[in-house]
């Protein structure tokens, strides 16, 4: 009995023993540098862009008032070329032919898709290759 209380008493001590020898996990910082982050820049405010000047003697051009821009525009009309041409009428796009297997026209089959044929008398989408003036649906 005496042996079985030593051991029990042995068994418990250990781990404590153990543990004691494991200090505190160490700082993160302590092996590593601290990086703080960069404030981030305040945009600088936009510049006040000065009033246009003359190109040919450098000086500031003088700022005309609602009256003079108004006798600007009736002395100086808008140059016009007549009524203006409406645009030329375009049909829809021609559809190529679709060819059978067989090289037979299908009637009311239209091309849907890159190497895709809708045959529209059945509802049946097929594969399809380039042919001559159109599509051939594949063998």
């Amino acid at each position: 009995m005496y042996r079985s209380r030593c051991l029990a008493a042995l068994l418990v001590a250990l781990p404590m023993a153990a543990g004691a020898q494991i200090g505190p996990p160490p700082k993160p910082t302590a092996t590593r540098p601290v990086v703080t982050p960069q404030p981030t820049p305040v945009p600088l405010p936009t510049p006040v862009q000065p009033a246009p000047a003359d190109s040919l003697s450098g000086q500031l051009a003088p700022v005309k008032s609602s009256a003079q821009t108004q006798q600007q525009l009736r002395t100086h009309p808008i140059q016009s070329k007549g009524p203006s041409q409406p645009a030329p009428m375009q049909g829809p796009a021609v559809q190529g032919k679709v060819y059978d297997g067989h090289g037979r026209i299908i009637p009311g089959a239209r091309q849907v898709g890159p190497n895709r044929v809708l045959d529209t008398r059945t509802g049946r989408y097929y594969d399809s290759l380039p042919s001559a003036d159109g599509q051939q649906i594949k063998p």
